[in-house]
Formats: C-alpha cells, structure tokens, sequence
C-alpha cells in the first residue's frame, strides 16, 4: 500500500471514529427543550395504512387500544390499500362496536400521491384530530406514546418522532433489534445537537395545521421515503421538530423473517437516501467505506487494524448498551454483540452490492422505481 492509500484510509477511520465517539458523547446531552403543556388534551387521530398485513395487524391495533388516552379525544383510522388476505375482515372483525376506529378502502391516487403516501393523504382528509399519529401494522405502540409525543409540540414544534426497534426473539429478530436500535441512536446523536435527519415513518407525529401547509401528500412530490419528504416540507414553513428517545415513545417493530425482504427493504431506504442532505449522505458513505479502509489496513498493518477494530467494538457496543438503558428495555447477552458485529459486516456488503444491481425494490406486492411506484 501506498503511502497516499494508507493516508487515504487512515482518514477515513479517523473520520468514523470521530462520527462515533461524538454520538456517543451526544448522547449524554441534557435535554432542556421545554415541554408543551396541555389543560385538556387535543383530538389525535392515528393513520394507519394497512397492506396484507393479516400477519401484524392485530398486534398493532390491540397495542393501539391499549394507548393511555381519552376515547373521545383519540381516533384510529385504518386505511384498507388494497389488500389481498384477510386484513380488511381482520381489521373489521376487531373495531366493531367501537366508535373512535374506521377502516376506509384506498382505491383511487389523490394528487401525486401514491403507495403509503396516498393512504395517508386520504386517511387525513378524513382525521378529525389537532395532530396526526402516524405509525406501521407491524409496530406496537407504547402505553404513553400519544402523550409523550404531544409534550413535544410547543407552539412552534410542527413535527415529533419517537424511536422504533425489532422485538427481540430468535437470532435474526434480535440482530435486527440491535441494527435499529443502533442506528436510530445516531438520528438521536444528531438530534440532541440540532442537526436534523428525518423522522422515524413508524413513530411520528405532525400537527395537522403543519401538515396541511404542504398542501397534504397529495401535493407533496413522491418519494418512497415519504417521511423525509413529510419531514423536509414542514420544516420548510418554518416549522420546528423534535425527536426523542424514551421508553414511552418506543415502538416495537416485528422483525423482518425473508432475507430477500430484507434487501428489498433496505434498497428501498438508500434509494430514500438520495434525498437526503450532503452531511448524512456524507455519514452514509464514511460507514461503507470503514470496512474497506480497514481492510486495507489489515493487509499490511494487521496489528494496528487488529487495535481499531477493537476499539470500534468497544465503542459501539457501550452505544448500543447505553440506548437500551435509556429505553429501559432488556439488554442482550454479551455474545450478541459479536454476533451482531458480523452481521454488520455481512450486510453492509450484501445491502452494496444489491444497491447496485439492476433490481427494482419491491415491498408488500408493489415496485419501486427511481422516481414512480407501480402495481
């Protein structure tokens, strides 16, 4: 190795290690944003866009009932997008006889929405509520969730997130726990400094007068991330945003079980990731590029690479064990975190190199190209 190459690699592992021992740092930030007040609780309704989640779908509305929240301020509205399995009779079967839930059929495109995007921009029309709640069929919410996010919303808060992490089971479910907890304690990093990334599209919260100055989805130029795009035109009105990490605003996702959905999934979010701005793109790329660099330290100084990598291990594993605290969810046995930093390693390349094959995402039965989604 050169010794431009050497220098060039040792940038980019002084750089990463610079992104995690800030985040972790930030981590330990006191948050002294002030917490909105309410004398009686606002209306919230609760979109949610349900595709052949026959699976799912139960989980999340019986974790939705279980909201700690007035009935009569508290309204769930499930958007039916075509599904093909049992979802709809599911969904039926489960809020009759409750007055705050309604399933609505999704059939025509509203605007230029279309996928989630347009569940959403129909089931908004029809919300009745101050603030939209918007979350995904394989997420169970928190008890506290409503409230927790609505503290965020001072007067100039137009939109709030809270995080999401897989439920932890077998080896795969748990990994995928730790991989989302992980990075969503980067978006917090960021967060607790002011620097914004986007909000969480399975745990989030807008105010429906900030969402209705971007004119709905409907006017809202698609995106297959569509809350980046949610998140990137509320706070260009100048809307304020917040994001928080605590055990009552956790969601808890089940775990992808389909590896080709797995890469599916997440070409989906790098595809999203285009969007996004020059310094988390810049994250996005230094991350990919560690294990390169590292490996080319490896082949001529494996001694040093040996001591990097021990101390990229030791720093992302007390990031990892710090957000479980900070969550108050069960830790995982130390094996896992080696565990965990293999499957790091294996998808980092898997998810490269399918990025780049001439392959469209697919998710739940639809395509998604570069710029449209099709049937």
């Amino acid at each position: 190795m050169n010794a431009a190459m050497t220098i060039l690699c040792l940038g980019v592992i002084g750089v990463f290690f610079s992104i995690q021992v800030f985040s972790l740092i930030a981590q330990f930030l006191k948050d002294n944003k002030k917490q909105q007040i309410f004398s009686e609780w606002p209306k919230v309704s609760v979109l949610l866009a349900a595709r052949n989640e026959e699976h799912t779908i139960l989980r999340c509305l019986k974790a939705l009932e279980g909201v700690d929240y007035p009935s009569e301020k508290f309204e769930v509205l499930i958007g039916n997008d075509a599904s093909s399995d049992k979802t709809a009779d599911i969904v039926n079967s489960f809020i009759k006889g409750k007055s705050n839930y309604k399933q609505i059929e999704i059939k025509n495109p509203l605007g230029k929405a279309l996928g989630k995007a347009n569940v959403l921009a129909h089931l908004a029309h029809a919300a009745q509520g101050e603030f939209y709640f918007i979350t995904d069929c394989d997420v169970a919410v928190s008890r506290g969730w409503v409230k927790s996010l609505l503290k965020c919303f001072t007067p100039t808060v137009g939109l709030a997130s809270g995080t999401t992490k897989c439920e932890p089971g077998n080896w795969a479910a748990t990994l995928q726990s730790i991989d989302w907890l992980h990075f969503m304690g980067y978006i917090k990093s960021f967060a607790n400094i002011g620097v914004s990334c986007t909000s969480v599209g399975n745990n989030m919260a807008v105010r429906a007068t900030a969402y209705w100055q971007t004119g709905g989805y409907e006017n809202i130029d698609f995106s297959i991330t569509e809350d980046y795009k949610l998140f990137k035109e509320v706070t260009s009105k100048g809307w304020g945003w917040r994001n928080i990490l605590n055990p009552e605003s956790l969601g808890m996702a089940t775990y992808v079980s389909s590896l080709t959905e797995i890469m599916h999934q997440r070409k989906r979010w790098l595809m999203g990731a285009r969007e996004l701005p020059w310094n988390w793109k810049t994250l996005i790329l230094i991350y990919g590029a560690f294990i390169p660099a590292l490996m080319g330290i490896a082949w001529y100084f494996p001694r040093m690479a040996l001591g990097i990598w021990v101390l990229k291990f030791s720093v992302q594993s007390f990031f990892i064990f710090h957000l479980n605290k900070k969550t108050k969810t069960p830790g995982y046995p130390f094996y896992f975190y080696f565990a965990y930093e293999v499957y790091l390693l294996i998808m980092t390349v898997m998810t490269a190199i399918f990025h780049v094959l001439p392959v469209k995402s697919v998710w739940k039965g639809r395509t998604y190209g570069k710029k449209a989604l099709a049937e």
